[in-house]
């Protein structure tokens, strides 16, 4: 146990040293290449939509725990994905086949994009069942001011 804590520490230590501020070159891949920014949008745009589908997968079987997961997940990827100045191409999910993922991405950009997101929800909200359902519940909330930041 000693013998990886040390080099744990030896390890992030090196890497502290290593580091540069962001430039074109972000976090390490699983296959231990570095992404270049285009390509880490292209990965967080990617991420995003399988948990937008795995959330909702978890709403529809009601479960809350692996909702709320998917629910983190998501604002990690919106949020480096505004760091990443990835926006722009973000804004391409509000026209996702998915209604699901187009939805997810509605909710999150409506600060940045509110009358295409308004226009997404209202589609979606015209929908039968629980997505529907959701995007109403959505478009009610924004309409009320009850927005969050």
């Amino acid at each position: 146990v000693l013998g990886l804590n040390a080099s744990r520490k030896t390890a992030s230590v090196s890497n502290l040293e290593a580091w540069q501020p962001r430039r074109h070159w972000v976090r390490r891949h699983a296959r231990g290449q570095y992404l270049q920014q285009e390509e880490k949008v292209a990965k967080l745009i990617d991420w995003f939509i399988k948990a937008a589908a795995r959330h909702a997968d978890a709403i529809e079987t009601l479960q809350d725990e692996v909702a709320a997961v998917q629910v983190e997940s998501l604002n990690r990827f919106y949020a480096a994905l505004k760091r990443e100045d990835g926006l722009e191409r973000f804004l391409v999910l509000l026209d996702h086949e998915d209604p699901t993922v187009a939805g997810m991405a509605a909710v999150y950009a409506m600060r940045e994009a509110p009358e295409r997101c308004r226009a997404v929800l209202a589609r979606i909200a015209g929908l039968p069942g629980l997505i529907g359902f959701r995007a109403q519940a959505a478009l009610e909330r924004w309409d009320a001011g009850d927005w969050p930041r």
